[in-house]
């Protein structure tokens, strides 16, 4: 019904779970009728084969062990969007993954620790997780991790090399996973918009 809507200013439909829309008129309108639309993953099969055929642009949320144990669904997806015809030349691909950023390395570390342990420990809770340890946290930093928290050169190292393996186009990174301050938030969203990002599309020429 969204693809539905986003193609079609008045629309009818029918589905499973909701009431039928008859010369149903929705506004306000995307620009062109062009609203990007993203699947979001979070390493389920079934929806990395959902996006590929629908030829919609997807994120993979690596959160946790290597981002190299994501790339079967990165082929995955590669092989259905080309199976259903669409043009490999306009694929979109992109990673979820959590990051923080600051002057010195080992300090940002240090300091978002605590934080992050913490908010991990509340979700797993619910999630049936062991308590996350300061060996997760320190393995997730390292190149081959899928922890994004360091001063900005070994960020755009890392950047760089996941988006070789993955041919990404969009990289997303989540900051305020346990409630740091406003001030160092601010500081890696800085650091983020200035450093980092700047860096990542001169190396790509994008």
């Amino acid at each position: 019904m969204l693809l539905k809507i986003n193609k079609e200013e008045t629309i009818n439909w029918s589905g499973k779970f909701r009431a039928p829309l008859v010369n149903q008129q929705v506004l306000p309108r995307a620009v062109d009728n062009n609203l990007p639309i993203w699947i979001a993953v979070g390493g389920t099969p079934e929806s990395v084969i959902r996006a590929g055929v629908l030829g919609l642009p997807l994120t993979i949320a690596i959160i946790g062990g290597s981002p190299s144990q994501f790339k079967p669904l990165f082929n995955l997806y590669r092989e259905e969007y080309k199976k259903a015809g669409h043009d490999l030349a306009k694929i979109q691909v992109g990673v979820h993954v959590h990051s923080f950023f600051g002057e010195d390395s080992d300090k940002v570390a240090a300091d978002y620790y605590p934080l992050y342990a913490a908010q991990m420990d509340r979700v797993g809770k619910s999630r049936g997780w062991s308590p996350y340890t300061k060996y997760q946290f320190d393995y997730g930093r390292q190149k081959e991790g899928a922890l994004f928290v360091s001063d900005a050169e070994q960020a755009i190292d890392k950047i760089l090399s996941i988006q070789e393996m993955f041919g990404l186009t969009r990289f997303a990174a989540h900051m305020d996973i346990g409630a740091p301050s406003h001030k160092d938030m601010m500081k890696s969203i800085e650091i983020f918009g200035t450093k980092i990002a700047p860096k990542v599309r001169e190396a790509l020429k994008k």
